[in-house]
């Protein structure tokens, strides 16, 4: 008898073993948490950084603004035919010599947004054509013709009420406008057409034929 294990001593060895069997469970559910949540706080991590550069970028193509001017010349020009669509202005003076118009244009947008511009003489009548696609987008046009010239503008402004100027100075040959809405500003130029806006005119008599209504 003397070689046998005491009795309680092989009831304790299954007890031992559960108990290890237990802890190692235990280990392996812990580290599966931790690994859980460390995966979590990585992912969390990562969308919070997307979402910062997603914004920057957002603000960096859509909202900060540059600005181009240029300037170009049309030679064998007496008429004007003009169509704007947005936030696009318009200055037209008569004061060039000869039969060359000469257009600067100041665009000022983001890098999806630049205004859309089109030019072609066509017999002797210069036609141009602006377009802001939406309102992160806007344009000031200055064109120089011969004081005998005859100029056609239709302008509509639906992004931004009454945000467009159009401005005709010493228009000889006389003007057609049609603008809405738009704030139009005429001087020394016999004009004729419709404005839904504001019309201030130097010389009320040649402003007559221009129907207006407030915007």
């Amino acid at each position: 008898m003397s070689g046998e294990e005491p009795i309680g001593a092989q009831a304790q060895e299954p007890d031992t073993e559960a108990g290890s069997a237990a802890e190692t469970r235990s280990d392996r559910i812990r580290a599966w948490f931790a690994g859980l949540g460390r995966a979590l706080t990585a992912l969390v991590i990562t969308l919070a950084v997307l979402a910062v550069l997603g914004t920057v970028t957002d603000v960096v193509l859509h909202e900060v603004r540059h600005t181009n001017t240029s300037t170009s010349s049309y030679s064998g020009v007496t008429s004007v035919v003009v169509v704007l669509d947005g936030d696009v202005s318009l200055t037209v003076v008569g004061k060039a010599s000869g039969q060359t118009a000469t257009l600067t244009a100041i665009d000022t947008s983001t890098p999806f947004d630049d205004p859309v511009r089109s030019t072609d003489v066509i017999g002797a009548t210069l036609y141009l054509t602006e377009r802001c696609p939406d309102s992160r987008c806007s344009a000031q046009l200055s064109l120089t013709v011969r004081p005998d010239a005859s100029v056609s503008v239709v302008a509509g402004n639906a992004l931004r009420m009454n945000s467009a100027v159009i401005d005709l100075d010493g228009v000889g040959g006389g003007a057609t406008i049609m603008a809405a809405p738009a704030k139009v500003f005429i001087t020394d130029t016999t004009a004729t057409g419709a404005v839904l806006g504001t019309l201030s005119c130097d010389v009320p008599a040649d402003c007559a034929d221009i129907a207006t209504a407030k915007s």
